[in-house]
């Protein structure tokens, strides 16, 4: 460990926080997380996490990346109660209008609750010699140098008083409401570019008791394809629970009183929803998030950026979250800020790594808005290659369907361990091309002729 810090600070102690302060315990004599809550002792939900009731789960990579900043974490959370599955032989998938076949993929994938995980980050972190928790405080500005080419440091308001931390780095993981731009733009720097993609989603969830006599399933995904809207996906987490999660765009949404749930569950095009459901015991009542779209900001772009201030998770790019991907590139994230940070002294580090963070947020961003592109009613820039390559992968998942070699690559790539290029490979492209597109299962065609029909 080479300690180029004396003092660091991370805004912000959710996933994106906890994994930044991980990395820069290693390279600060003292770092210090700034958190606007009381964080729970135990694995609960807090304020500052709404959607921490719904599914969440560790992708490939990104229990990769967890085990590889703490050593051992994934065998600790398997013990504590998360579940690793195989993602094609352990879930039940209806994808597109298709069921897709059940093999040993080798694919892993962990679920367990946002709290479950979050916790055992957060005890991790909290161990760590030189990490200091700064609880119910909130990060009212950044303080510059007088040419505000340099980030000193923060100024902190808590239980009525303000007072500044001098750091030598300032790591912003503050999420999607983040005062970055606007703190920028008093430095006389501007705000970053925006990019955005309305999908006006909603999904809303209930944890349940797993049956005595469960189904021969351990985790159930049914997603739709344009011009359906509806959506679901059972998980198992700690506790020998299910985590229930249903979604619907552009205002065909989930109900939040329980009758508007299980009506929800029942209008979607296969009745192994809720079958599943009517064997299960609720333990919970129905939980609703909204996600208006994906948010975005182009820090890389800017043509100036100060020293000693770098801004990652949520407040750097917020995904779509029914795609899973963003613990996996918070995880992904910090690995990047370790490799900055190892490569020598901090000159420069900042623009750095903004532009190293922008790669690693175009896969998941890519693999998420192409598909959610395919919805007619967002609206969104729509190239010639963009088209072309939507209607290749809907080929090559159709090859998927009956052919594992292809569908595994497609796994992990949708997994982050492989980019994207990997499912044009000269093998893959001769299957896709020279195959056959086949119509959807009949057993999966929707319940109504009406994509948008509500629920009663």
């Amino acid at each position: 460990m080479t300690v180029r810090y004396k003092h660091a600070v991370v805004i912000g102690g959710s996933m994106a926080g906890l994994l930044a302060a991980r990395v820069l315990a290693d390279h600060a004599a003292q770092v210090t997380l700034v958190e606007r809550d009381l964080l729970p002792d135990g694995p609960e939900d807090r304020k500052g996490v709404p959607q921490a009731r719904h599914v969440h789960v560790l992708l490939t990579r990104g229990a990769q990346a967890l085990d590889e900043l703490f050593p051992g974490f994934l065998a600790d959370v398997e013990a504590a109660g998360a579940t690793r599955l195989d993602q094609t032989r352990d879930f039940r998938t209806l994808q597109f209008g298709f069921w897709k076949p059940r093999y040993e993929s080798g694919s892993p994938m962990f679920c367990m609750s946002r709290p479950f995980v979050e916790h055992h980050v957060r005890e991790r972190v909290r161990r760590l010699p030189n990490v200091r928790v700064l609880e119910q405080a909130s990060v009212e500005g950044l303080v510059s140098s007088p040419d505000h080419a340099y980030v000193r440091g923060v100024r902190v308001q808590r239980g009525g008083q303000e007072e500044q931390l001098e750091a030598d780095l300032v790591v912003d993981a503050s999420g999607r409401g983040t005062r970055a731009p606007k703190w920028l733009e008093s430095l006389g720097y501007g705000a970053p570019e925006v990019s955005t993609l309305q999908v006006d989603l909603a999904y809303a969830s209930r944890a349940y008791r797993m049956p005595a006599e469960p189904p021969d399933w351990k985790a159930l995904t049914v997603t739709t394809a344009p011009p359906l809207l509806r959506n679901g996906v059972v998980t198992p987490i700690e506790g020998g629970r299910w985590m229930v999660t249903l979604w619907g765009y552009f205002g065909d949404h989930p109900q939040a009183d329980p009758e508007g749930f299980d009506a929800f569950a029942r209008s979607l095009p296969v009745p192994d929803m809720a079958d599943a459901l009517q064997h299960a015991e609720p333990l919970t009542q129905v939980s609703v998030f909204k996600y208006a779209g994906y948010l975005r900001r182009h820090y890389e772009r800017m043509p100036r950026f100060p020293e000693g201030y770098v801004v990652l998770g949520d407040a750097a790019c917020s995904f779509n979250p029914i795609y899973g991907q963003g613990m996996t590139t918070a995880a992904l994230e910090a690995l990047e800020l370790r490799a900055c940070l190892r490569e020598g002294d901090g000159q420069g580090l900042s623009r750095r790594f903004q532009k190293r963070l922008s790669k690693v947020v175009d896969t998941p961003w890519q693999l998420a808005t192409s598909g959610d592109l395919g919805y007619p009613q967002v609206e969104g820039n729509r190239p010639a290659a963009m088209l072309w390559a939507g209607k290749y992968v809907q080929r090559l998942l159709a090859v998927a369907r009956h052919d594992p070699e292809v569908d595994r690559v497609f796994l992990e790539v949708k997994d982050m361990v492989k980019p994207p290029s990997a499912l044009f490979a000269p093998w893959i492209l001769w299957r896709v091309l020279t195959s056959r597109p086949s119509a959807p299962e009949a057993s999966a065609s929707p319940s109504s002729g009406d994509p948008k029909r509500k629920a009663a």
